[in-house]
């Protein structure tokens, strides 16, 4: 496990270390491709997470953090709570290590996200309908979890999740196309957006890195204003994976020291970037993953030669 006397960015760059011996045993690295857009302007790489076991970036966090439950832990099983991706993550790896899991949903999860979580859980993933909303769904999860004594897999604030999702950072730098001048990172909760910032500012230090946020669902930036962490009075759900009404603190601690500020875009400027992933790289994307393309677009002239 980490080492609590170091510092922060030095406990994640160890394990994202770490957790590149794990990851590999669920999926291969992911490509990046170049996408080709008319008119002047940079040049924008994307990292196609899509390509992966779950078509999200999710698996990564989620393998890593429950390959390393002890073997008492794994028999009393992992309780997690997600609209979608992480749980498909927490499923695969409930299947691949044999670790039975109870997976809270809100009721509102589109079907397509329920069976594709059933069919990665291969019967050891159970889906409990809680609530509404991610919020209603963690409360839920929380006390089954403290029922049941089991542990409780945090789809963003745990420093391991946050390492695995680390590792798509890690392929990034060894794939030969940088150094880049920026990256943006789509913020929920914000666990990817730490561990690929802190990864990619170790080895680029002179990249600009922002994170981006939908309209009406801002928590970092919210986070970033106010100093510290804090819940939104409202929460706008066009874009569901990344619906999340209060930044984690780690991922808070983390990006406030990597990052440059923090995008938000509308939802036009998503569709947009949804259709330009589809025109160039035939990529169908939800919401959420076209988020970090959308804040790109949206200062793409600031980036132009």
């Amino acid at each position: 496990m980490a080492d609590p006397n170091l510092p922060l960015d030095e406990q994640l760059r160890r394990e994202i270390l770490r957790a590149r011996e794990r990851v590999y045993h669920v999926g291969q690295p992911t490509p990046i491709e170049r996408l080709a857009l008319p008119g002047e302007g940079p040049e924008i790489w994307v990292k196609r997470e899509d390509l992966g076991p779950i078509k999200a970036y999710k698996w990564r966090g989620a393998y890593n953090r429950m390959a390393m439950l002890t073997p008492a832990e794994a028999a009393n099983g992992a309780v997690t709570a997600s609209a979608g991706n992480h749980a498909q993550g927490v499923a695969l790896a409930s299947r691949m290590l044999g670790i039975p899991a109870r997976i809270h949903m809100p009721r509102t999860t589109p079907g397509v996200k329920l069976a594709a979580v059933r069919a990665h859980g291969g019967g050891l993933a159970e889906i409990i309908l809680s609530g509404d909303s991610y919020d209603d769904s963690v409360v839920a999860a929380r006390a089954d979890a403290d029922a049941r004594g089991a542990v409780y897999i945090h789809a963003y604030d745990d420093l391991q999740v946050i390492a695995g999702q680390g590792t798509l950072a890690d392929e990034v730098v060894l794939s030969g196309h940088g150094p880049f001048d920026a990256a943006f990172l789509q913020i929920g909760g914000g666990g990817m957006a730490a561990g690929v910032s802190c990864w990619l500012k170790s080895y680029w230090p002179a990249i600009r890195l922002f994170g981006v946020e939908g309209e009406g669902q801002a928590c970092m930036k919210a986070a970033f204003e106010a100093g510290r962490p804090v819940r939104l009075d409202s929460l706008d759900i066009f874009s569901d994976g990344t619906a999340v009404r209060q930044a984690g603190d780690l991922p808070f601690a983390i990006c406030r020291a990597t990052l440059e500020g923090v995008v938000t875009v509308t939802h036009a400027e998503l569709g947009r970037a949804m259709r330009a992933l589809w025109e160039g790289l035939r990529c169908i994307s939800e919401p959420a993953g076209a988020m970090g393309l959308a804040g790109a677009l949206q200062r793409r002239s600031e980036w132009a030669g």
